[in-house]
């Protein structure tokens, strides 16, 4: 290929005629060379941004990360510089032994590798201030291919022991027409080719491990082939931290509260009923609250198992005054005899009886049999004990299965 400076010194422009004017055509549609065995396309995934002279003989693609996040507990969003480079041999020069970098526009004329996202639900290249696409050709013919992208992909996420759970996400890239007889794809460095990833800090997550997996996908081997598929795997964990402030402390705080009403006098009935539905009431808002941000899901999490015993002790504190309050009020006097009178002159006349001229006050015929105080009282002395320490064991059992 013939390329000619126009301008001086460092300043010039480069044409290609034997490229963009005879060669378009075949560049753009057809792979590099007819060779007996397939193109290898090695990557490489770093998270910062960077400067590479590559002189590799083989193609190869360039994935770099440097943003993610998970907005939705189904998938997670990341930017990235995704680089592709091969080497193709029609593109090699010896005038000059320094590399080129063009105009992407010139990505319209070339062949390029078709690899895409299998996990992938939208992406879209960026365009501020252009295109976001980066051309380098070296002397051997090697090309560096380079896009910013943002994609959102699918990871689909156990919530069994949310929040105290930890998930498994992937990055799967893959060629969508090209099989293993025309392109194999690898991670450049193996292990290493993925960089910078424990710079990353999310809110609600900490990256754990990654791992790079390279494996065959079949898709239907008579029809379609096998293609090869590069993985990035990494285990991420949620932070329990936002969780402790905004749910377990509050119905830690109102379960706690409930059992103030364990302290009022039982005949104080508007107090404790007051407390007793208000903390339920407040239960049941936190809960909602937080299906509200969650998908409808068919299993039970592990925050609603606790926040479900915090609404049982809250309840059952209720109906521990239900029970005391119908032990003291509920029956009642059971037995009541008093005279009856008519009028409010006899009403005052009636406690008194002429017996020989002199008048002697009559008692009442009236007697009230009432449940002992300390019958009502023995009720909310165990409910002091009881309630704390059974909640304590609650506790207890949950956080040493649901962590460990």
């Amino acid at each position: 290929m013939v390329l000619t400076c126009i301008g001086r010194g460092s300043f010039c422009t480069w044409e290609f005629p034997e490229l963009i004017k005879s060669q378009a055509q075949s560049l753009a549609l057809s792979k590099p060379g007819v060779e007996p065995r397939p193109l290898a396309l090695p990557f490489f995934v770093h998270t910062h941004t960077h400067t590479h002279t590559h002189t590799h003989t083989r193609t190869h693609t360039l994935p770099s990360i440097y943003w993610l996040s998970f907005m939705s507990p189904q998938d997670y969003t990341i930017t990235m510089y995704f680089q592709q480079s091969w080497r193709d041999k029609r593109l090699a020069y010896s005038d000059f032994d320094f590399n080129l970098t063009l105009d992407n526009r010139v990505a319209d004329q070339l062949w390029l590798p078709d690899t895409y996202f299998l996990n992938d639900k939208k992406s879209f290249l960026h365009g501020v201030t252009v295109k976001n696409r980066m051309i380098r050709l070296h002397p051997d013919g090697t090309v560096l291919y380079g896009l910013r992208i943002t994609t959102t992909a699918a990871c689909m996420m156990d919530l069994r022991r949310y929040p105290l759970d930890q998930q498994n996400c992937t990055l799967e890239i893959e060629s969508y027409g090209y099989t293993v007889d025309d392109i194999v794809f690898y991670w450049q460095g193996n292990d290493s080719a993925v960089t910078g990833m424990d710079t990353l800090e999310l809110p609600q997550f900490t990256i754990m491990e990654q791992r790079l997996i390279t494996g065959t996908a079949c898709w239907g081997v008579s029809s379609l082939g096998s293609y090869l598929r590069l993985s990035l795997s990494f285990r991420i964990k949620r932070n329990i931290g936002y969780f402790i402030l905004q749910t377990y402390m509050p119905s830690v705080l109102i379960t706690i509260l409930s059992w103030v009403s364990f302290w009022i006098n039982y005949d104080a009935s508007a107090a404790r009923v007051a407390l007793g539905v208000t903390t339920v009431l407040t239960m049941t808002t936190i809960n909602t609250h937080l299906r509200e941000t969650l998908p409808k899901i068919p299993y039970v999490k592990a925050i609603d198992i606790y926040l479900m015993g915090c609404f049982v002790f809250v309840f059952l504190a209720l109906l521990e005054y239900a029970f005391v309050n119908y032990t003291f009020f509920g029956r009642g006097p059971s037995e009541q005899i008093i005279s009856p009178l008519g009028s409010r002159r006899r009403r005052r006349s009636s406690g008194c009886r002429h017996r020989g001229g002199r008048l002697r006050r009559r008692s009442p015929k009236m007697k009230l049999r009432m449940p002992t105080l300390h019958d009502v009282s023995v009720v909310d002395k165990w409910s002091r004990l009881v309630f704390p320490v059974t909640f304590a064991f609650f506790n207890l059992f949950y956080w040493l299965y649901y962590v460990n």
